[in-house]
């Protein structure tokens, strides 16, 4: 299982530069990308995996934010909006740190709010 948490951002984000907001508080992570796919990747010096990072995509449709996460009205989501999930293992106790505090740099750089698994 993982942890997911996606960033819901008003103006298009930079998540390298979340990213890098997010290194030096997390140790000795090393950032990676998998060749030919939308990913970044956060690993341990070991090669343990931490985070991944898909790329940014653009939501335009009204109300598919909310209905895709089951967001109620009250909640103020961004339209249109744009959508950056991120993956933690859960055998990782420090994971879903580290997916909460990327996911905290990006929305506060962009302007939005985040959604999670739990």
């Amino acid at each position: 299982m993982t942890f997911d948490i996606i960033g819901l951002c008003a103006e298009q984000p930079d998540p390298v530069a979340a990213v890098e907001a997010v290194l030096p508080s997390s140790g000795e992570l090393i950032v990676s990308t998998v060749e030919g796919k939308p990913l970044v990747r956060l690993c341990r010096p070991d090669g343990r995996l931490v985070l991944s990072v898909e790329d940014a995509r653009v939501v335009r449709v009204p109300g598919e934010v909310r209905r895709l996460l089951g967001i109620g009205g009250e909640v103020p989501v961004p339209h249109p909006v744009w959508w950056v999930e991120s993956r933690a293992p859960e055998e990782d106790p420090e994971a879903e740190a580290v997916a909460r505090a990327f996911t905290e740099a990006l929305v506060s750089g962009t302007g939005g709010l985040s959604w999670s698994s739990r």
